[in-house]
């Protein structure tokens, strides 16, 4: 099976095993955009190191469908957010929106990616209208609501936050790379990051 089409595929299960509603339209979203996919586009990665190099082969399976569709898929960094994270921080959180009204395979009722937030980096606190999970397949950050202690959390966990929960995820001597999805109000009107 084309890579792509096969980490498409791969991610919805992910997200369809979340069992809540936002990640059943996800999952219906991810296996919609895979049957569009024929001859996929390459694009140039500027983040092809860092993403390349955050990938455990030997680790979640997520992690080797991402290297082999890499080619196909457009990296940027967290800056789709118009101007609401600094390029500083921006730069260090490459993300790739797979479906989604900025995705490579458009839908306007949620957005489903892939996002890498490098070492010694604070991203937070923020929040928005969507409600959110993130799926960590590579590394740990620590996951700070405005309710909940902070909590480091390593491959294979679910992340949710509500919608417009402050939020804040924290790494240290690792990185974390997960696959994420938005679902409810999805657009960056309503994003905010806190400064501290």
């Amino acid at each position: 099976m084309e890579p792509l089409k096969q980490l498409y595929l791969s991610l919805s299960e992910i997200f369809n095993l979340e069992d809540r509603k936002g990640g059943k339209q996800a999952a219906d979203a991810l296996i919609d955009a895979s049957h569009q996919i024929k001859e996929p586009k390459t694009f140039t990665n500027p983040f092809l190191d860092e993403v390349e190099s955050s990938l455990n082969i030997q680790g979640h399976f997520l992690n080797s469908l991402v290297s082999k569709a890499s080619p196909n898929i457009k990296w940027t960094s967290s800056d789709l957010r118009e101007g609401r994270i600094p390029d500083d921080l921006a730069n260090q959180m490459p993300m790739a929106e797979l479906v989604g009204p900025d995705g490579i395979f458009f839908n306007d009722t949620v957005r489903v990616g892939l996002w890498l937030q490098n070492k010694n980096i604070v991203y937070g606190p923020r929040q928005h209208a969507a409600e959110e999970t993130f799926f960590i397949f590579n590394g740990e950050a620590s996951w700070t609501t405005e309710s909940n202690e902070s909590k480091v959390q390593g491959p294979n966990t679910y992340i949710y936050h509500p919608s417009s929960v402050l939020h804040t995820s924290i790494t240290t001597n690792s990185f974390v790379f997960t696959a994420w999805r938005w679902s409810g109000d999805i657009g960056f009107e309503k994003y905010s990051l806190h400064t501290r």
